[in-house]
């Protein structure tokens, strides 16, 4: 085993899970075959207290003839421990039922808010798993760590019982659901136009108004939002759906913005934003609208601006006959993917800066510090390459985050059941269409990094 000292070391990896067999300088300086026995190299393990995992094949390569090895060799390999499940959360009471799209399917019909009932149970917590421990090359245990635990906390009207691990209503009204926090909320109805009688409606829970929301007024709820009427270049935001019996002309000011589903009959030169789906029964005309879900306008046309999806889009027709220019965006959030190349942009500035100030700061290290302008040029230097660094710092860590909200493209679509016609660009994430002929009744998809284009029947 002495031999083996002199010629090899031990060294670990990935906190012990993996052991690798090192040659020393010296070893390549034999002049004669080195033969050891695989008991030796055993017992050379042992002493370095690899005892566990131990690659077989690479042993028996390690007694043959080591010398036609290339090092390092893995010669041990732990167990790695295997998480537990996570938790889950799961709704006992169907929030969807009213939103069915079937061959009965009618758009009006589906404007009533689902609501619970006092003392009714709403969902269930299931808690984490515990997960199964590893072991290193060591032979020490290696703890599992638990599922991730799903942290939903009860809001308004809603109470945890610990007993079952279900939320139950206290009070009848609006389930609301954010992702963190589940809440009941307590309906305000407006039975009218909104007009300066009115004003400006702000409120925590949802809101209904049997009239339209005209030009300039502005209607936030943390709840949902439902207008029977129409809304001119009016401000929406509703912390749970919008709903509006008959659509949006928004005048290229007018806005809705809801963090889960918008469902309207029409879309004109106004802002959308969905945090989740999208449902139009109509047309969208010249508007910009970013979906992080599906959209759906199986009986309208889109037309003009820009519409970005984040899983799939349905429409009937896309762009028009007089080639009118219409962007179609899967996979990709907008605002996300601007943010993500104007911080590219930055970040190419950065770097140039930081190269030069490189340069800089290794010619005024050949410099003397004796002369008193040498010195202040230094601490200058120092100061502007501390400061870009951490710019540069802030802006890759900004744009892993971008990256992992940017979306999955593999599983998105574009379905158009009847015509979409030339100058429409069609965009895959970084891949880009357009449309220079007419297609008919066709679905879009990213296959093998292309935009393939596949008939309908």
């Amino acid at each position: 085993m002495d031999r083996i000292k002199k010629y090899f070391r031990v060294r670990f990896k990935d906190n012990d899970m993996l052991a690798e067999v090192h040659c020393t300088d010296a070893f390549y300086e034999l002049k004669e075959k080195l033969q050891v026995d695989m008991s030796s190299w055993r017992e050379f393990l042992t002493a370095n207290k690899v005892v566990y995992g131990i690659q077989f094949q690479a042993l028996a390569q390690l007694a043959g003839d080591p010398t036609f090895i290339d090092y390092p060799i893995v010669i041990a390999r732990g167990l790695k421990p295997e998480k537990g499940k996570d938790g889950k959360f799961s709704f006992l009471v169907d929030l969807n039922k009213k939103m069915k799209k079937d061959k009965d399917w009618n758009f009006r019909g589906i404007m009533t808010i689902p609501s619970v009932n006092r003392g009714e149970k709403l969902a269930k917590l299931v808690h984490p798993g515990v997960g199964t421990d590893g072991k290193n090359v060591m032979g020490h245990v290696v703890k599992a760590p638990q599922g991730k635990a799903k942290s939903i906390r009860p809001g308004k009207n809603v109470l945890f019982n610990k007993a079952d691990n279900c939320y139950y209503a206290t009070e009848d009204g609006q389930l609301s659901y954010t992702g963190r926090k589940i809440e009941v909320f307590p309906e305000y109805y407006v039975n009218d136009t909104l007009s300066m009688k009115t004003g400006n409606l702000d409120f925590t829970g949802t809101i209904i108004i049997h009239g339209d929301v005209p030009t300039g007024f502005t209607v936030k709820a943390d709840g949902d939002v439902k207008i029977f009427g129409m809304v001119e270049a009016a401000t929406i935001i509703a912390g749970g759906s919008i709903y509006i019996s008959e659509g949006i002309a928004g005048q290229d000011k007018g806005r809705l913005e809801a963090q889960e589903n918008i469902q309207l009959g029409y879309i004109n030169q106004a802002k959308i934003f969905a945090g989740n789906d999208l449902y139009v029964e109509n047309s969208i005309l010249h508007s910009e609208c970013v979906v992080r879900g599906h959209v759906f306008s199986q009986k309208g046309n889109i037309i003009g601006g820009s519409l970005s999806a984040g899983k799939t889009i349905e429409a009937k027709d896309i762009g028009t006959k007089l080639h009118t220019k219409t962007e179609i965006i899967l996979g990709v959030n907008k605002l996300v993917a601007d943010k993500e190349q104007a911080l590219k942009q930055k970040k190419i500035e950065l770097e140039e800066m930081h190269g030069k100030l490189k340069m800089l700061g290794d010619k005024l290290a050949t410099q003397s510090d004796s002369d008193p302008n040498v010195r202040i040029s230094k601490l200058r230097q120092k100061h502007s390459m501390e400061k870009v660094t951490s710019e540069l710092n802030e802006i890759t860590d900004e744009l892993a985050e971008l990256n992992a909200a940017m979306g999955d493209i593999r599983d998105t679509q574009l379905i158009v059941r009847n015509f979409i016609y030339q100058n429409v660009t069609v965009t895959f994430g970084k891949y880009k269409r357009v449309m220079t002929t007419n297609y008919h009744y066709v679905q879009f998809n990213l296959f093998n990094n292309e935009i393939a284009v596949q008939q309908l029947f």
